[in-house]
């Protein structure tokens, strides 16, 4: 049915016409039902058409079209006796004021919405150019370290061997942040596609925790995994979700001081397993009542985060977003001061489900 309206109202002319034959139509059923069917307000369905197509010049164009066919099959044509001479040219009068204000609000939304959709473009536009810049950086700075590694004289200087792990630790945060900014772009743009399969959370927030031990080697931080004895499998893109626990492992990282701790905890709930949840508790800086809702939002960060640590504030939006299309949320428990707990569910795959 909408394919066939925006076929049939692809152009101005066409769009004119259809509007002119509705009005037409309208008329007619105006005419031949009189006052036992009210029809009156079906006038304003040619007006609404042809300003969302056309634009405001020409939907008030209808509106005067509309009018004056609302006048003629109330009065012209009929000569229909009425209390005061004036009242149906009030009426007309009336009706042409309610299409022209619609004209004008529909004529502002539309506007506005074609602003907003060319925002969005040209920041999709900008973040895809600007991570592909970062992306061919991080690869050459990849491949830099990989090389001053091979070929670091033997003994290892302690040194030169802590001021490489910061370069790969610094390489990997950016990748991070690369992969972020690509994967907000693309679920903007709809270009974001899962490929769900049976997922064991288990095996992956290993890998994660794996991925991560420098850093927590640089803030002596302490990290305690409690898993399942068996692995309980999820329906999940498995790097839609690795995305998912790198965030949420680095974000802890980034905000627990010196010497803190983190816990990442893996628990399914039911005999057998009906769902698992996902958490991972903090001793950070915590997040007060009031910047809860704010952080998922993108591109905001409390003001004891902007001192603890740097970043854009876009990392918890992936999150949230990513589970969202697992029909899944990010539910956050803190207090400000007494750290932090990240956490979300996802159904559990029946044991023969994997296999």
């Amino acid at each position: 049915m909408f394919e066939i309206i925006r076929r049939l109202t692809d152009t101005t002319a066409k769009t004119m016409t259809a509007a002119v034959l509705l009005v037409f139509v309208v008329g007619c059923a105006d005419y031949f039902t009189g006052y036992e069917i009210a029809v009156s307000f079906f006038y304003l369905i040619p007006v609404l058409l042809v300003t969302w197509r056309a634009g405001l010049l020409y939907g008030l164009s209808v509106s005067f079209l509309s009018a004056l066919a609302w006048f003629a099959s109330d009065y012209g044509f009929t000569g229909r006796v009425y209390a005061h001479p004036l009242i149906p040219y009030w009426n007309a009068l009336v009706g042409l004021a309610f299409f022209i204000v619609s004209v004008l609000l529909l004529s502002r939304v539309r506007t506005l919405l074609q602003k907003e959709q060319a925002q969005s473009q040209l920041k999709s536009s900008l973040l895809h150019t600007v991570s592909h810049e970062f992306n061919n950086a991080l690869t050459v700075m990849s491949t830099g370290l990989y090389l001053l590694k091979d070929s670091e004289p033997k003994p290892v200087d302690a040194t030169r061997d802590r001021l490489l792990l910061m370069l790969g630790n610094a390489q990997t945060q950016m990748a991070l942040y690369v992969k972020n900014i690509l994967n907000e772009a693309r679920m903007e743009q709809g270009k974001f596609k899962l490929d769900k399969k049976p997922l064991a959370l288990r095996e992956l927030a290993g890998e994660c925790a794996a991925s991560v031990q420098e850093l927590l080697k640089q803030k002596d931080i302490t990290l305690g995994l409690k898993m399942p004895e068996l692995p309980v499998f999820v329906s999940a893109d498995k790097e839609a979700m690795a995305l998912v626990l790198s965030n949420l492992l680095g974000n802890a990282i980034k905000y627990t001081p010196q010497s803190g701790r983190i816990d990442v905890e893996i628990c399914p709930t039911g005999e057998p397993p009906k769902k698992v949840i996902f958490s991972v508790e903090d001793s950070g800086i915590g997040i007060s009542l009031a910047d809860l809702k704010k952080i998922t939002a993108g591109f905001y960060r409390t003001e004891e985060g902007k001192e603890a640590a740097a970043g854009f504030g876009l990392g918890l939006r992936i999150v949230n977003e990513l589970l969202n299309l697992h029909e899944s949320r990010l539910e956050i428990s803190s207090e400000k001061g007494k750290g932090s707990n990240f956490f979300f569910e996802l159904p559990a795959l029946p044991p023969e489900k994997p296999r």
